[in-house]
């Protein structure tokens, strides 16, 4: 199964990334164009299910990067860098010929330029460099290359500004659009890859978790399993132990389902995970971390032996998520109840792959079968779930149908 990348861009860069990403292999793109760097956190919003996100410049990233702290899946940017800038100077001096100092610069850090200047011994006087970030005013940006070019103090621009750069153009006045190289690109690119399956990896690690509970009250123990969609058998008369997965343990602490057992929960229970290279060192963690488990409370101790209070940290409440006027027009449109499409965007955030069969909906909503393609074919109907394909299952029968989600959930 390919790994499906949200790409944040421009046009210019998409037609480059297109042609490109030909060269990697499993790779499906699916492109967010901005018109201006600025509307990427907009564009963050319209994200549909993916595997990883990949946010194709340092200006992009950088008004991007307060939502990106608590993104729930992988993403990695590409960052402009000295190699860029070598990259481009190389480029402008193989096709315009234009002395360095009659050039004019900007980049996210001067240090790119200078250093590049420094690593090839250049000696000649510098060329007008100028730092660019998020406060950066495109048309004062644009005015000031234009104010050196009208003084004819430079005969060529290198812009990091994609704005900026049309103008120039539109101006007649020469300019380029600062060159990442293809290696840099392609590498980012397969590092964007690895990089989501190697999250993958890791939530499909092997968990083990102990309860501690009353033996009059041992079915606890299948519903806080169903929760972690894990398998539990008895550990002695009075623990129960639980095998799950670190993407699903996460998704059930992130949402605070576990928080909630505890609290609707008629006893005192102890609930702790361990986490490990083997199933031997995840239950030794686990049996570690229920010693220092307070009634009614959570703790996990990880392979590195760090002691984890997940109640100490913020996790995001479902039930917040009703009140989104986003998930209020899905509903109104789809006719499904707020709830429903909170769970099923929740559903999707904590699976491990973009693709899903009604029986994996159907086991999630804890609901039946025909409930569930009720509700999967109001989707399919209003366009916000397609059909991409089959699977057989392990019994002999008619293939499953697997579906996709089509709309935004992060």
């Amino acid at each position: 199964m390919p790994t499906k990348v949200a790409v944040i861009s421009s046009r210019a860069f998409k037609e480059r990334l297109t042609k490109l990403g030909r060269h990697v292999m499993d790779v499906e793109l699916d492109f967010y164009i901005y018109e201006h760097p600025a509307q990427t956190p907009t564009l963050l919003k319209s994200v549909k299910p993916c595997d990883v996100l990949f946010i194709t410049g340092t200006l992009p990233y950088l008004y991007s990067k307060p939502m990106l702290e608590n993104w729930p899946i992988p993403w990695t940017y590409l960052k402009q860098d000295e190699f860029a800038v070598s990259n481009t100077l190389l480029a402008m001096s193989a096709n315009h010929r234009i002395p360095v100092h009659r050039l004019s610069i900007d980049v996210m850090d001067k240090l790119f330029v200078e250093n590049v200047l420094r690593d090839i011994e250049y000696k000649g006087d510098e060329p007008f460099i100028h730092e660019i970030n998020t406060d950066t005013d495109d048309a004062a940006l644009f005015a000031l290359h234009q104010r050196l070019w009208q003084q004819q103090q430079i005969d060529f621009v290198i812009t990091s500004s994609h704005n900026t750069y049309e103008k120039l153009q539109q101006a007649s006045i020469p300019s380029m659009y600062i060159l990442d190289s293809s290696t840099s690109i392609l590498r980012r690119l397969e590092e964007t890859k690895a990089l989501s399956r190697m999250t993958k990896s890791e939530s499909a690690k092997v968990v083990v978790g102990m309860l501690d509970i009353p033996p009059e009250y041992m079915d606890f123990a299948n519903t806080v399993a169903a929760t972690v969609h894990g398998i539990q058998q008895p550990f002695d008369n009075e623990r129960v132990e639980i095998y799950t997965t670190m993407g699903h343990l996460k998704h059930a602490l992130d949402h605070q389902k576990l928080t909630a057992l505890i609290d609707q929960a008629p006893f005192d229970i102890k609930m702790a995970f361990g986490y490990g290279q083997s199933i031997n060192e995840a239950e030794q963690n686990a049996l570690y971390a229920i010693q220092y488990t307070a009634p009614n409370t959570i703790c996990i101790i990880d392979e590195r032996k760090n002691l984890i209070n997940p109640a100490s940290q913020q996790h995001e409440n479902l039930k917040l998520q009703i009140k989104d006027p986003y998930i209020m027009q899905l509903a109104k449109e789809t006719q499904l109840s707020p709830l429903n499409i909170s769970k099923i965007i929740a559903f999707s955030k904590g699976r491990q792959t973009t693709q899903f069969t009604a029986h994996d909906l159907s086991e999630y909503l804890q609901v039946t079968r025909r409930t569930t393609e009720r509700i999967l074919k109001k989707l399919v109907d209003n366009n916000y779930v397609r059909v991409v394909g089959e699977e057989m299952g392990y019994q002999q029968g008619r293939p499953r149908t697997v579906y996709m989600l089509d709309f935004a959930i992060y």
